[in-house]
């Protein structure tokens, strides 16, 4: 088992540049969608119509059931946690939340809500813009102050990850491509699409340090490096 990791979202530009709302407790599951455009044109001669691509849409990603809980700040604080729950306040990280989703005007030429990362330990996703945010508060104290809330957080892609770098900072080379692993793909089957080599994966192990090769993961960004480096 690995060092704990404390999961959050952060803001990688404009007026809230690093800032970072830590996630009281991580996540259960993530859910990752990610789709193409088909179009289907009929023709009278033929018994089936004929597809046209029309190209990638953006990626989504969700967190759901996001439990903020001030109840106890002590035992977090005790814990190593971090985020405005250790003070008994949870509206601190919430409201931030909120304003991931609002137009930020020092970010040019034109103004809008700045792009964010989920990051939980090694993981970090490609870059995204916070979609939406719904928040159930669930307890208050005598005074009426929010103790404990769900959140849900919807994302939408905001660069093509293809386009991206891998992001995690201990890599021990420059990635040439990323690849974002969809529902269903395993790592040989990806080193048989890159490499035409199914057992290349143990190349994309190593590459992205990769403790257990069958725990890969939808959503998840690979490096993409080239035979031999």
């Amino acid at each position: 088992m690995g060092e704990f990791q404390q999961s959050y979202i952060k803001c990688i530009e404009g007026s809230f540049n690093n800032k970072q709302v830590y996630l009281t407790f991580n996540p259960d599951s993530v859910s990752f969608s990610k789709s193409v455009k088909w179009t289907k044109t009929t023709k009278p001669t033929s018994n089936t119509p004929d597809m046209d691509f029309g190209g990638g849409k953006s990626g989504t990603f969700k967190i759901s059931d996001i439990v903020f809980d001030g109840t106890m700040p002590d035992l977090l604080t005790d814990t190593g946690k971090r985020g405005s729950a250790t003070t008994g306040t949870i509206t601190t990280d919430i409201e931030q939340l909120v304003r991931f989703t609002e137009i930020d005007d020092t970010i040019t030429p034109e103004p809008r809500p700045p792009k964010c990362q989920f990051v939980w330990g090694q993981y970090k996703s490609y870059s995204v813009f916070v979609k939406s945010v719904k928040v159930d508060y669930e307890l208050f104290d005598a005074s009426g102050k929010p103790l404990r809330a769900k959140v849900s957080v919807d994302f939408v892609e905001a660069d093509d990850a293809n386009t991206l770098p891998y992001q995690n900072p201990t890599s021990r080379s420059f990635a040439r491509k990323a690849r974002t692993v969809l529902e269903g793909e395993t790592l040989d089957w990806i080193a048989f699409q890159e490499y035409g080599n199914a057992a290349a994966w143990r190349h994309l192990a190593e590459t992205n340090n990769l403790d257990d090769p069958s725990d890969v993961h939808a959503g998840q960004i690979l490096r993409i490096v080239p035979l031999g480096q």
